[in-house]
């Protein structure tokens, strides 16, 4: 039954101190839906919960689940849009449901929200609220209702932001919530301000006469460059450059203004005023940008109609810059937007993108003098054409941020010629390339920022001119492909070593092919500074200009993958596209194999690999490079070919290993940890001499952070630290694991090595048949489906069983199911062969030693008819069950394991690989 006024004050008096400690039930919670439900106050019913939310109006519903699944004390549904969430608390217990209703507002994706003790009612538009008392509803009820009806009025929102009278935050003081101390708060709302945007841009009709896709790419665009703007914009305004904080102000009492006054085209000269402001102050190249939103500007203030929707998109702009203050703003937390973003947009996609801490940045280019003084130093020798740096997958932007910075803190103070020296040094000399758009923008806003006090003070102007070096690319491998850039002295060293058949120019292997393009145009891809940096990496009329420097955290992607998401260069090996390019020459590296050592199967190169190819054919002669990479070029076979040539044609400086992973994510939570253990390389381009020695630093405490453990490398602490004679690495490109080991751990092996001999003698068929008159294969399993695998035998004839391998038995006791023996015809069943299968002999093999190809516990026998799939198991086969069981025995014991333990296991790898290959190669 419905209450009145005068009922629900008796009732308060009544309930109140029960109030204090009942919230559900008959508590507090039930007198919220009587006030609700009172026709002279809200008047609203309580809906049923089968009612579909697209047809609810004026009406409310209890425990309502969130996509979350949470549930919230009660939604109000004014409109199937105008959704508000209200968290009830105990009477007196108010501040508790704060966090509660703000989690409500993100799952709901809702700027609006109620939270309620019962007698305090806090009426919430974003993070903002207006507060009345139960007192003041029943008293002054003419008043709250000519509240509550402008409340839920989509005007009222943008009222909000502009009026200051009788509201509070939700945390802090309107417009003193500064970024770094609010980063959680900030990223969601960034993150739905771009998801809002982007929506209105399509639905207020942005981008007619474009497809789906090039809308998308239009909006993108759009509402990252304006987002970009309007930072930069509160920038200037929040750390007091000029008169922009009193221009400021009156901009938002003119939007004020207009928004009362409902003057909604007026708002769109303000908007416009805002975004000129910044390109003729700060940054020219958003000139080209803006063209086409400032087209689309002009055509809506020349409409007849004056619809809040047309401005609303803006608004949202000006209440989002609004709400924060952007004092001394760090790089980190726009690198933690793009993180959070980049995983909610590409969570099921497997790009390898990992995000680099800014203490390892800064402890990486010191490690190759990039740094303050060095810089400094060069710029006074008239050297600045020498502090040319490059990241091939920048992302956004964390190298070429810290890159500036340094360049920054190399000028001693700020003056019109520091600036303009600045400016030439940054746009000549930083570049980066990625293949994502969105963190393009945000490192070129991260560089601007950094570069503010420089472009703009009270004594001078000198707004950027030219494009910050940032470009979107379809693949940074393939972007090179035809640019001669294996054209160097060093470069004509390699090709000599090789007996002139390694590299040759990329322009006489592809003659007049077109540079690799995208397929599209855009703001971060400017033709004339694509076309001017490759020019700069040729060698015809002018000496080489660029890169002095290359330095990166590279995407960390498994071949397969790469051939799945039709990477570009790797269609171009796979011939999809031309040119055809191969294996063995990827800008003059063999990823294919080293010499006299010709791998038998195709090896399958991390995505990395092909990054270090790139980055040593983008140096100068005598430049360095710097990457941080996973631990397994130390090990994995594949990675023979990197080891080699490092060893081989580069001078390696200094390799810095870790007992933890440096690849965390610093999402909200800041708990991602990806499980790959770390490394971080520098090599120069130069030959090495032959007693050149390389620096090898392992650093032993895992427990450390990450800040501390770079402190103590610099220190000299918790370090074991040698020098290793680089033609020894060359002797053992097979295993560099060695370089991590102790002394008695490399004298042990060493004695294994002198006191043992190899296994080709079952390996190598000739050897074998000579001396057991029997062969022995090494070989994995074959091309079946094991999600058809047999529950029983389904005939008579010969069935193999599909074997469970169990840590506590030596030999094969568990079975997965069972496969026919067919081996012709294109049934389902059928047994085919992969590339590199000897045939049948293994399947045909009495007697078999099987392990698991990932963290093997144990080596196991069989002498039943087994079968498996690809490589998830490896074996050796014979008929000569003696010597099987020998050879067995050796496996299986204590010295082996350690012995591929120590060659393989790095300490944070999510996988302890053992092929066939490892076998041969380690056991003895």
């Amino acid at each position: 039954m419905e209450l009145t006024i005068i009922q629900l004050k008796s009732l308060w008096n009544k309930e109140k101190e029960n109030y204090q400690s009942q919230e559900v039930g008959s508590g507090v919670q039930k007198f919220v839906k009587d006030v609700l439900e009172c026709g002279e106050l809200f008047n609203l019913k309580e809906g049923k919960i089968s009612t579909p939310n697209e047809k609810r109006k004026d009406e409310f519903i209890c425990e309502y689940k969130t996509k979350s699944k949470r549930r919230v004390d009660v939604a109000i549904f004014i409109t199937p849009e105008i959704l508000i969430p209200v968290e009830v608390e105990q009477y007196t217990n108010i501040q508790a449901g704060i966090n509660q209703l703000f989690q409500y507002q993100i799952d709901l994706d809702r700027k609006y929200g109620i939270l309620t003790d019962g007698y305090t009612w806090r009426f919430f538009n974003n993070n903002i609220y207006r507060t009345f008392t139960l007192k003041e509803i029943f008293d002054e009820t003419k008043t709250f209702l000519e509240f509550w009806k402008e409340y839920i009025k989509p005007e009222h929102y943008y009222l909000s932001f502009f009026e200051t009278f009788g509201q509070l935050s939700l945390f802090k003081d309107v417009e003193k919530m500064n970024v770094e101390n609010n980063r959680q708060i900030f990223f969601e709302d960034i993150t739905k301000l771009i998801r809002s945007i982007k929506e209105k841009l399509n639905v207020e009709g942005y981008f007619n006469g474009l497809d789906k896709k090039a809308k998308e790419k239009k909006a993108t665009e759009i509402t990252y460059a304006y987002i970009i703007q309007f930072i930069l914009y509160k920038a200037l305004v929040d750390n007091a450059f000029q008169n922009f904080g009193k221009e400021y102000l009156e901009y938002v009492k003119k939007t004020h203004e207009c928004l009362k006054n409902k003057q909604y085209k007026n708002i769109l000269s303000i908007i416009d005023n805002i975004s000129a402001k910044i390109s003729k102050n700060i940054y020219r190249p958003f000139l080209e940008e803006q063209k086409y939103i400032s087209k689309k500007i002009q055509q809506l203030y020349r409409k007849v109609e004056n619809q809040l929707s047309d401005v609303s998109l803006w608004l949202d702009i000006f209440v989002f810059i609004k709400k924060y203050r952007f004092e001394n703003v760090k790089n980190e937390i726009f690198g933690f937007i793009y993180e959070n973003y980049l995983k909610e947009l590409y969570e099921d996609e497997k790009k390898g993108q990992y995000f680099t801490d800014p203490a390892v940045v800064n402890f990486m280019l010191q490690q190759i003098g990039y740094t303050e003084k060095e810089i400094k130093g060069k710029i006074e020798n008239d050297q600045s054409d020498k502090l040319s740096i490059i990241d091939p997958s920048c992302g956004s932007g964390t190298f070429l941020y810290s890159a500036v910075d340094q360049i920054m803190q190399s000028f001693s103070s700020a003056t019109k010629d520091a600036s303009e020296k600045i400016e030439e040094v940054v746009t000549k000399n930083v570049f980066g390339l990625d293949i994502e758009e969105f963190p393009l923008y945000l490192a070129e806003m991260n560089i601007i920022m950094r570069m503010l006090p420089y472009i703009i003070s009270e004594k001078y102007n000198n707004p950027v001119d030219k494009k910050i070096k940032v470009f979107l690319t379809n693949d940074s491998i393939a972007e090179f492909v035809s640019t001669p850039i294996d054209n160097t002295e060093v470069d004509e060293y390699v090709r000599v070593k090789n007996g002139g058949n390694g590299v040759a120019d990329a322009q006489m292997i592809f003659p007049g092919l077109a540079i690799q393009e995208p397929e599209f145009d855009s703001f971060m891809r400017v033709s004339e500074d694509i076309k001017e940096m490759k020019e700069s990496l040729k060698n015809n009329r002018i000496p080489r200009r660029r890169f002095d420097y290359v330095i990166a955290n590279p995407p960390y992607v498994g071949y397969n993958e790469c051939s799945k998401q039709e990477i570009l260069i790797f269609k171009m090996l796979q011939g999809k596209v031309k040119p055809k390019v191969n294996l063995n020459n990827i800008y003059g590296i063999n990823l294919h194999s080293i010499p006299d050592n010709r791998k038998k199967r195709p090896p399958k190169p991390n995505l990395y690999a092909f990054f270090v190819a790139v980055g040593l054919a983008l140096l100068k002669d005598n430049g360095k490079l710097c990457y941080i990479i996973p631990q397994n070029i130390l090990t994995t076979g594949d990675y023979d070919v990197l080891r080699y040539h490092l060893a081989n044609f580069t001078t390696i400086e200094k390799i810095i290993t870790f007992n933890r992973n440096l690849f965390i994510s610093r999402g909200v939570n800041q708990k991602k940890v990806i499980s790959t253990s770390s490394l971080i390389f520098v090599v120069s381009k130069k030959p090495p001499t032959n007693t050149h020695g390389v620096d090898i630093i392992n650093y032993r405490n895992g427990e450390d952070t990450i800040e501390d453990t770079l402190a103590n490398i610099l220190a000299g602490k918790k370090i074991d630290k040698k020098k290793v004679l680089q033609t020894d690495l060359l002797k053992n490109v097979a295993n560099w694991s060695f370089i991590k080991q102790g002394t008695f751990l490399i004298k042990f092996q060493n004695e294994y090595q002198k006191n043992s001999t190899d296994i080709s003698i079952y390996y190598d068929h000739d050897q074998a048949m000579q001396k057991f008159n029997s062969k022995f294969f090494f070989d994995i399993g074959y091309y079946i489906n094991e999600r058809k695998v047999l529950q029983s035998p389904s005939n008579k004839d010969l069935h193999y069983q599909y074997p469970k391998l169990n840590r506590k038995f030596l030999t094969v006791v568990e079975y997965k199911g069972y496969w026919p023996n067919i081996r012709t015809g294109n049934s389902q069943m059928t047994i085919k062969l992969l590339k590199n299968n000897q045939e049948y002999n293994l399947l045909d093999s009495k007697y078999k030693i099987i392990w698991s190809y990932a963290n093997p516990s144990h080596f196991h026998f069989s002498d039943k008819p087994i079968i498996w799939a690809r490589n998830q198991i490896c074996a050796i086969g014979s008929e000569n069950k003696k010597e099987i069981l020998y050879l067995f025995s050796i496996l299986d014991s204590e010295i082996t394991n350690k012995i591929l333990i120590s060659n393989l296991k790095t300490e944070t790898e999510k996988d302890f690989l053992v092929s066939t290959s490892s076998v041969k190669e380690y056991v003895r």
